[in-house]
């Protein structure tokens, strides 16, 4: 399917949905450009060393369901 078909269809699907719900679409496509970064690539990376060995040293890491709860 052509780009400019894929877009008019993402546009379609997003037309009944909520401000709140838009919203989350566009953070999710902000998502995916951030994801590609380099710097990002690293900055997870380097998250997720520093969380298992965290772990290992038994300290207690914060949930995902934690955090969404302080940012929404």
């Amino acid at each position: 399917m052509a780009t400019a078909q894929l877009k008019k269809k993402v546009i379609a699907a997003m037309d009944d949905l909520t401000e709140k719900k838009v919203q989350e679409v566009l953070d999710f496509v902000s998502y995916l450009k951030l994801r590609e970064d380099e710097w990002f690539i690293d900055f997870v990376n380097k998250r997720g060393t520093s969380a298992k060995a965290g772990k290992k040293a038994g300290k207690k890491l914060t949930k995902l369901e934690d955090l969404q709860k302080v940012y929404r």
